[in-house]
């Protein structure tokens, strides 16, 4: 422990200024990147596909119908490496951080990427981040959509895939109103939460390992369901779909179907039984309505 001398106060004042100094420094220097952003306009079509990755950045997407082109914006941080590159009817959108040659006396603070497009309809969009969050703020139509995150949420309104749907992140939680896809809707999570207020698919596939999954699901024709969770619950709404066949299996919880309690496992049927159910957890309860 440091003396009480005069020597070791005027230290201690000293170190006080510096840190109330870099406290402000830090903050002005974060104000001033979301103030000050950079931007560039590429050329973009509704047969055109987007790309885009980042390490730490999140991942904004947004639509703008009087927009003429694909607008990518993202804050003046000298610490971010912005790379857009157009190749026939790809857009590749890349950010890392730029490498630090000596310490950072200052924190880096990255800013997020907003991506905005001219029309709500794509060929396919691809979109991953490390740790940053996901984030679509309109209605997205496409060939495939794909959206991976390690650390960071997902957060949508409305997706629509001609083929196929996909969402996953390892420990954010994935929250959206509507995923339609007339193949196959895939959304994972370790543990993060899963909700979704409305799914329209042939093939859906709800997973998290430690989290819960919740969601009202319409099977298409032909189709099926799997959704499991680990250590959380299973709470599914069916009642929008038809001719199913239902398995349902918990290790130390209840399976209810209709809000009635039937042990640890149950099946069921409605119609010809030609969509198959399955639904499973470890310690978590399940529930269904159909």
């Amino acid at each position: 422990m440091l003396s009480d001398t005069k020597a070791n106060k005027v230290f201690l004042i000293i170190l006080v200024v510096l840190l109330a100094l870099g406290f402000t420094l830090t903050k002005g220097w974060n104000v001033r990147n979301r103030d000050s952003r950079s931007n560039q306009t590429v050329d973009f079509a509704a047969t055109d596909s987007l790309k885009v990755s980042t390490i730490s950045n999140d991942i904004v997407i947004e639509v703008d119908n009087a927009a003429k082109g694909a607008s990518i914006s993202i804050g003046r941080n000298e610490s971010d490496v912005l790379s857009v590159s157009k190749t026939g009817r790809n857009l590749n959108v890349e950010v890392k951080p730029k490498q630090a040659w000596f310490f950072r006396f200052f924190p880096y603070s990255p800013s997020a990427v907003v991506i905005t497009l001219p029309a709500s309809r794509l060929d396919s969009l691809e979109l991953s981040s490390i740790s940053g969050e996901i984030r679509l703020l309109h209605p997205i139509q496409g060939r495939n959509l794909v959206a991976r995150s390690t650390s960071g949420g997902i957060d949508f309104l409305t997706l629509t895939s001609d083929q196929t749907i996909t969402l996953s992140s390892i420990s954010g939680s994935i929250n959206g109103s509507e995923v339609t896809s007339k193949q196959s809707a895939e959304i994972l999570g370790t543990s993060g939460s899963i909700e979704v207020q409305n799914i329209e698919a042939k093939d859906a596939s709800l997973k998290s390992i430690s989290s819960n999954v919740e969601a009202d699901v319409k099977i298409l024709e032909g189709g099926s369901l799997n959704a499991s969770s680990t250590s959380g619950s299973v709470r599914i709404d069916l009642k929008q779909s038809t001719d199913l066949k239902v398995q349902a299996s918990t290790t130390s919880s209840q399976v209810v179907f209709n809000d009635k309690e039937l042990g640890k496992s149950a099946t069921a049927e409605t119609g010809n039984a030609q969509n198959k159910v399955t639904l499973s957890t470890v310690s978590g309860k399940i529930e269904l309505w159909y």
